[in-house]
């Protein structure tokens, strides 16, 4: 074939291939203009870093198709973006990238976000009712003032987390790491971090009655004034401790270890 007839069968391809682009559904052609412009919840690994959804409904939405209607950004890059007061209740945030997203006072009742990125999260009064964060990492996330009924954070690796004020029960954190958090007053009723790992944290005046820490490094934490009554501490590592003024009572202390604490009468145990 004469090369000019070549460029012209490939002109031909070419425009071909354009117009089966130019024609493709808008919500193939680009998940993440749909998401942003309201007409679509499904956005899964898109990058939405540093955009602002202050106030957006992503709970559900009037679409045509029912399996839509649950807001789906798994895997997505939301770093940075400002959710605040957004509704996300059931939505799925699982291996989402959270990092420095702002939820202040957004709703997120029973959403998942296992195995998201939670690095310097901001969750300030947030609504976070049967959240599952299992898995979840990242250190420095903000829990404070949140209602967290029966969240889960289980193998949670999120050191350095703050907890205080919020509103805690019913937490199932086995085998999470969230050594260095701050308790401090926090009501955890039906605690279960069995096996974690809370050391170096603070606990003072915490309400951890019936809390199941059977196994759960707690050394070198603040429990000055703590209640334990009724708690598993069975076979926990409790070693240089402050528990002055804690209550313990009724507490499992069976193979617990106590080496180099202040206990509660204000004696070192050795």
């Amino acid at each position: 074939m004469p090369a000019t007839g070549l460029l012209h069968r490939m002109g031909y391809v070419f425009a071909a291939l354009l117009l089966a682009v130019l024609a493709a559904p808008p919500a193939l052609a680009d998940a993440r203009d749909e998401f942003v412009a309201g007409r679509s919840l499904q956005c899964r690994a898109c990058d939405l870093s540093g955009l602002d959804l202050s106030g957006r409904k992503l709970a559900g939405a009037e679409l045509s198709d029912a399996n839509l209607s649950t807001t789906d950004l798994s895997g997505a890059d939301l770093s940075g973006v400002s959710f605040f007061r957004a509704d996300l209740e059931h939505a799925r945030l699982d291996g989402a990238n959270l990092s420095s997203a702002d939820f202040t006072d957004a709703n997120l009742s029973f959403a998942t976000a296992t195995k998201a990125d939670l690095t310097a999260t901001i969750f300030f009064r947030a609504r976070l009712n049967n959240v599952d964060f299992s898995n979840a990492t990242g250190q420095g996330t903000v829990f404070r003032r949140a209602n967290m009924i029966g969240v889960k954070l289980a193998n949670a690796v999120l050191p350095f987390t703050q907890f205080e004020k919020a509103r805690v029960a019913g937490l199932d954190a086995p085998g999470a790491d969230l050594r260095g958090s701050t308790f401090r007053g926090v009501k955890m009723q039906r605690l279960n971090i069995a096996g974690g790992h809370i050391g170096g944290s603070d606990l003072s005046s915490a309400n951890l009655e019936k809390a199941n820490m059977a196994g759960t490094i707690v050394a070198g934490s603040d429990l000055m004034r703590a209640s334990l009554i009724g708690a598993d501490l069975t076979d926990a590592d409790f070693s240089k401790t402050r528990l002055l003024g804690a209550n313990l009572r009724d507490a499992k202390t069976t193979g617990t270890r106590f080496s180099g604490a202040l206990m509660p009468d204000a004696s070192w145990h050795e």
